[in-house]
């Protein structure tokens, strides 16, 4: 069973601890497939766009797939341009 993670309007440094938190906690009762639904997403930053870099790192190292529905340009741009979209698995 997978795990629908809803990414928020605001991704940035500003709300970012609370984000996080929430995400962490998500995915602790994670299975092997997590979703991120990015349909949400108005405005990220590089600290959003780091947190999210953590949290898919942490997925993987722990043997779980990532998968991406409804990504907003302002996400995959933001990630091209720090060259962290592969990391991502934008791509």
């Amino acid at each position: 069973m997978s795990l629908t993670i809803e990414l928020p309007q605001n991704l940035t440094i500003h709300y970012i601890e609370e984000h996080f938190n929430k995400m962490n906690e998500e995915l602790i009762d994670s299975d092997n497939n997590v979703i991120f639904d990015a349909k949400e997403v108005e405005t990220i930053d590089t600290s959003g766009l780091q947190t999210l870099l953590v949290i898919t790192q942490a997925i993987i190292n722990n043997g779980k797939s990532i998968s991406w529905e409804n990504t907003p340009e302002i996400l995959s741009t933001s990630a091209q341009k720090i060259g962290i979209d592969q990391a991502l698995q934008l791509q």
